[in-house]
């Protein structure tokens, strides 16, 4: 666990780094997908509208959560691959807890680390759905 980790909001300094590890992490995590075609740009459309927080440890950014908040979905939650397993996940969430009455997000099926992360963190798996990426866990937290 990083004590000396800080959590800041999201500001365009941040952008080159934040691509990288969305890139990155998604390309280690998402072994079920062809992920030859993600690429750096994606984040700034995926993350469009939504609020992010920063994982910064010794000021530089390790991960990131964005929230599309009229929903208080949880869209993303990435740690860079070289922090992963070091409780910045579980710190990111821990910081957006106290801040929506209920939280929400799609967990892969096949990501069964992850599923594992957030059932651990107090989210509930509600039901299972299908898109064009595959099957999904939807999981809540709060009420």
């Amino acid at each position: 666990m990083l004590d000396d980790l800080k959590i800041s909001l999201y500001h365009e300094g941040f952008l080159p780094v934040l691509r990288q590890i969305y890139l990155s992490s998604r390309q280690v995590t998402f072994e079920w997908l062809d992920t030859k075609q993600f690429c750096l740009i994606d984040f700034d459309k995926d993350v469009e509208g939504e609020q992010i927080w920063v994982a910064l440890h010794k000021g530089k950014p390790v991960g990131f959560i964005s929230i599309w908040e009229p929903e208080g979905f949880i869209h993303h939650l990435y740690v860079s691959p070289e922090y992963l397993r070091k409780g910045i996940g579980v710190k990111l969430l821990d910081f957006v807890k106290p801040r929506y009455t209920r939280l929400s997000l799609k967990c892969m099926r096949p990501n069964k680390s992850a599923l594992k992360f957030y059932q651990s963190q107090g989210f509930v798996s509600q039901s299972q759905h299908m898109d064009e990426f595959g099957g999904y866990h939807y999981l809540t937290y709060g009420q």
